[in-house]
């Protein structure tokens, strides 16, 4: 699995947003403080918001803030929500037989290898990322 600029875009600005609530901060704040092009954030927090896990807020005080706590906002639901579905490796089958057991063999283990990767996204919160709290 890679993790796009986009992902790790959006996990920036998540993470100022929580260390920042209840209080909002504007897309232009958000990018001058972790060096982001603004208008790539801006179609970041698009994304974020379509998602349910901003909300841009107009008044009184302007800009964007957590749809709910950091705790209840995990890793994978940001990587969902920013490149969809994680793709598995899908290599093109050799055209001999043993060399497709091992090509088979291959995607089981890049395939567990992902489902491990996965299990760990989806429960590390952006407040566990936050506070230092990661597994092991």
């Amino acid at each position: 699995m890679q993790i796009t600029a986009r992902v790790e875009y959006a996990l920036r600005a998540l993470l100022a947003l929580a260390s920042a609530e209840p209080a909002p901060l504007t897309a232009a704040a958000l990018a001058e403080s972790h060096a982001l092009p603004l208008t790539f954030l801006q179609a970041i927090l698009g994304d974020l918001r379509r998602a349910d896990l901003v909300l841009n807020q107009r008044l009184p005080d302007p800009g964007y803030r957590l749809s709910r706590p950091a705790a209840a906002i995990t890793v994978g639901q940001v990587l969902r929500a920013i490149d969809g579905r994680p793709a598995g490796r899908r290599a093109e089958p050799p055209a001999n037989g043993a060399a497709q057991d091992v090509v088979r063999s291959l995607d089981r283990l890049w395939a567990a290898a992902d489902s491990a990767l996965l299990g760990v996204i989806d429960t590390v919160t952006l407040a566990d990322l936050r506070d230092g709290r990661l597994p092991s």
